[in-house]
């Protein structure tokens, strides 16, 4: 074996029989192997692309420590105003498509209800709220995740890019830069962890297996950055009291820069194999 000591690398013997290593998210088993398959694998029809993303959520939520992220945004309420009126509000969205009718074309709740009529989706704002209407969050973090999830498809029209499989980029990148302005860096790490988890096997898959598409990939990373950088913080955004704006409209409320609007559909169904629609990640 080559000896790389000279160079500060020392190989380290362990008489234990199955992995040990100082990261939490390399001992998991399950995020091992969710991610290396995510990550390496090439799309295909008979595994929708969004369905990776489900063995690396259960992963994370099995090892993260949610105890100590709501003590990061305990303490994270104490110097940020703005954030501890939200979670003080814990406001839940609870509007269905029929509610999306009434709004005036070129509106956001237009071109959303469009959307999802389009795509014969109806809203499923959370699996809890299936159950039961009148269920609430019971922590912090339980409500930024809640929130998160019911505004993801703003974010992808306040990025400009659409829905399709490769728009997921913009909207994940926007969503981790946004956090690392507003919010102190641990907790804007714990709380962006899951994102970039579940968006890192779509730029490691393009590399490897679609490269025609890296160029739209690299520039999706690029622009979903710069609006997390250089906006307000929409994370907190309640966007069903904007329904009735135009999306430049939205982002000027919400102080996301001007986007010019693009689609690359088309390039998409080339990276996704002609697979079906995902709403997430992976």
């Amino acid at each position: 074996m080559d000896d790389f000591s000279s160079l500060g690398v020392q190989e380290i013997f362990t008489n234990n029989s199955i992995l040990v290593s100082s990261s939490r998210y390399l001992n998991h088993p399950l995020m091992r192997e969710a991610l290396a398959t995510a990550m390496l694998r090439r799309n295909g029809r008979e595994r929708r692309v969004g369905w990776d993303s489900t063995p690396i959520v259960r992963a994370y939520r099995e090892l993260r420590d949610a105890g100590h992220i709501n003590t990061l945004l305990a303490e994270e309420r104490r110097i940020n105003p703005q954030l501890d009126r939200w979670l003080e509000e814990k406001f839940i969205a609870t509007y269905t498509r029929t509610d999306l009718e009434k709004y005036a074309a070129g509106t956001l709740g237009n071109i959303y209800f469009n959307h999802l009529v389009k795509m014969g989706f109806d809203i499923d704002l959370d699996p809890n709220l299936r159950r039961d209407r009148n269920w609430r969050p019971g922590t912090d973090l339980e409500y930024y995740e809640t929130r998160a999830a019911q505004c993801h498809d703003f974010e992808h029209l306040m990025a400009g890019t659409g829905f399709d499989f490769l728009a997921e980029i913009p909207a994940f990148f926007m969503r981790i830069e946004n956090a690392f302005r507003h919010f102190s860096p641990e907790l804007a790490g714990e709380l962006s962890a899951i994102h970039l988890l579940l968006i890192l096997p779509m730029i490691s898959r393009t590399m490897l297996h679609y490269p025609r598409a890296w160029p739209v990939v690299s520039e999706y990373m690029r622009r979903g950055m710069e609006i997390g950088r250089n906006s307000g913080p929409f994370l907190l955004a309640r966007y069903e009291d904007l329904f009735h704006l135009t999306i430049p409209q939205v982002r000027k409320t919400l102080g996301i820069p001007p986007q010019q609007e693009v689609d690359n559909s088309e390039l998409a169904n080339y990276w996704s194999e002609g697979a079906q629609y995902g709403t997430m990640a992976g």
